[in-house]
């Protein structure tokens, strides 16, 4: 069995790790306010400062911790321990948490994240123009089949 070794935690990795979270949940405070529409960007902000924290210290025990688990693994359990009933901030955490719509905060994290795969685009081009084609068509059935579903459902419910 390989030995694990503690993976490599520089000053400079945890500002720019902090320095992207804080900007995606600027984004996504925007996103919440303006697509949302249910919460003014200071009172969503204790929330976001929270997922902010808990993403920042589950990335710095990802990079301490001897595990080959990913860093969202450490992230998520972070924040399941710190919604956990047993926990007395549980309520206060989930309450400012709770203000904060989920697809706020994942669209422009996504964003980023296609931006990253952009960066690298002439590895993505190399893969082949039939990769692209598939790529290109799973994300437009997603799409389609969720609309759908949702059109649907909503339909059923009488809701529109």
């Amino acid at each position: 069995m390989a030995e694990k070794t503690k993976k490599k935690f520089t000053k400079e990795e945890l500002v720019r790790v902090f320095v992207s979270l804080v900007i995606c949940g600027v984004l996504g405070m925007i996103g919440n306010f303006v697509g949302y529409e249910h919460c003014m960007p200071l009172e969503s902000l204790p929330g976001m400062i929270i997922l902010v924290i808990i993403a920042v210290v589950g990335w710095s025990l990802s990079t301490v911790v001897m595990t080959n688990f990913p860093a969202f693994v450490h992230v998520s359990i972070l924040g399941i321990l710190a919604t956990m009933p047993w926990n007395p901030l549980s309520a206060t955490i989930a309450g400012y948490v709770g203000k904060i719509q989920l697809m706020a905060v994942v669209t422009p994290i996504l964003a980023y994240s296609g931006l990253t795969v952009g960066h690298d685009w002439h590895a993505f081009v190399k893969v082949g123009w039939k990769a692209i084609l598939v790529g290109i068509l799973v994300i437009f059935g997603t799409f389609f089949w969720s609309a759908l579903i949702a059109e649907v459902l909503l339909k059923v419910q009488g809701t529109i």
